[in-house]
């Protein structure tokens, strides 16, 4: 009889069980987490797109929706944006990209993003597409590879790749009705709030918002070649004059520049190659405090430029991406505002050099007059000038007219002994003929 019923017992759990458990992983994956991405693609975006990925599957969101509104970036970090997507909706998630609020655009590298999603919906007023830019033009037939990308990522969707691929190899944009209308999108969201957006979407106004954080603010502000370039040269600079200036403050703050600058650099993804020609182009500089030629500063700032310019020459190739898609290889090339700095930057580092020489030599010769003048220590001369107590006047001692000052009263023509030096006065005693 025990037996029957301890039976019974454990068959009325288990339906309990499995009466209980589909609605718990229903609400599970009906669960919603938003994220907002509203800036420039770069490394500190990436970090805090994939860190907010993370975030949602921790908190076991099956749904995550991001608000995009980006005028694009670098294909590098567009890449680990989606590899962070891909990967998510490879774990069972749905990703949702919503383009807003209004006015909002997703061109460039956000065209690709948004076409990266399992849903794609624009709000009204947004735009999407002009994507050419991020082809990396140093590499053969990249704007073909990067079309054929585009096209494979909105066909996977269920999306019109066609229409997609147009918005690289055309550079073509779409407004929100247009996109509809040839099914670049899933869907258009007529909304006159992101609000709104999503709770059309089915987001609750519970759901966690995610925005970018001050670290990954901070990477997006370091990982800039061109600022990373400045530091470097600018704590460079510092402890160059801080040797003339022993503080320690300054050699402190280029230290820590340095270090700022190649932080930032990691971030980029430098090759280690450019980084240690960066820092061959410094000890040159360096050696300028030697040499004093101007050579050794000129040729330190040759070095340095090809480091800079071979940061931005790395070649990536991104591993394909849960969907099976690879995306070309990408390049980040510099631009003009990079070489206007690194001219800038030239320039100040010489001029920097030649005052630090001329610097020197002043602080040489004063040493030497220094020395000149602790010799004249007991010599003795005339006064070619009355002299009061504690006022100056002159004195030709050893053929030289010098500055003296006395203790007393003296008259011109008396005939006086240098006892010690003051700063660059003598001070002489009379003494009688």
């Amino acid at each position: 009889m025990r037996t029957r019923q301890l039976l019974a017992v454990v068959f009325l759990l288990g339906a309990l069980a499995t009466c209980v458990a589909p609605p718990l992983a229903h609400a599970q994956a009906q669960t919603y987490y938003v994220i907002s991405l509203d800036g420039a693609i770069d490394p500190g975006t990436q970090n805090y797109v994939a860190s907010a990925i993370g975030d949602a599957q921790s908190a076991g969101a099956g749904h995550i929706v991001m608000v995009l509104d980006t005028a694009g970036g670098d294909a590098q970090s567009m890449d680990g944006i989606i590899q962070a997507i891909s990967s998510y909706e490879s774990s069972g998630g749905t990703f949702v990209t919503v383009v807003g609020p209004h006015a909002a655009e997703a061109i460039s590298a956000g065209a690709f993003i948004a076409e990266a999603s399992d849903q794609l919906y624009m709000m009204n007023g947004t735009t999407l597409g002009s994507a050419s830019a991020v082809v990396a033009t140093t590499l053969t037939n990249s704007t073909y590879a990067y079309t054929a990308y585009m096209q494979a990522l909105a066909s996977y969707y269920g999306r019109n790749g066609t229409a997609a691929g147009l918005m690289v190899s055309g550079d073509a944009s779409f407004s929100a009705s247009q996109a509809d209308r040839v099914h670049a999108i899933d869907g258009l969201i007529n909304a006159s709030s992101v609000s709104d957006a999503l709770s059309q979407l089915g987001v609750p106004s519970s759901a966690p918002i995610s925005d970018e954080g001050i670290s990954s603010q901070l990477i997006s502000v370091l990982s800039d070649p061109n600022l990373a370039a400045v530091l470097f040269l600018a704590g460079i600079l510092a402890i160059m004059v801080d040797l003339y200036h022993p503080t320690f403050i300054l050699s402190a703050a280029g230290a820590a520049a340095i270090v700022l600058a190649l932080i930032g650099l990691g971030y980029f993804g430098a090759p280690l190659s450019a980084v240690l020609l960066m820092f061959i182009g410094g000890a040159f500089i360096f050696l300028e405090v030697k040499t004093h030629h101007g050579v050794s500063a000129i040729g330190g700032v040759v070095v340095f430029a090809i480091g800079v310019l071979l940061v931005f020459q790395n070649t990536v190739t991104p591993s394909p991406t849960s969907t099976g898609i690879t995306p070309p290889p990408s390049v980040v090339g510099a631009n003009p505002a990079t070489y206007a700095i690194l001219g800038l930057l030239g320039v100040a580092i010489i001029i920097g050099s030649i005052y630090l020489y001329r610097l020197r030599r002043d602080l040489d010769s004063r040493k030497l007059g220094l020395f000149e003048m602790k010799r004249m220590v007991g010599r003795v001369g005339v006064l070619t000038s009355d002299v009061r107590a504690n006022a100056t006047g002159t004195a030709n001692i050893d053929s030289e007219d010098w500055t003296v000052t006395s203790s007393q009263d003296l008259p011109k023509g008396a005939r006086v002994k240098v006892k010690e030096i003051q700063g660059y006065k003598l001070l002489v005693e009379g003494i009688s003929a």
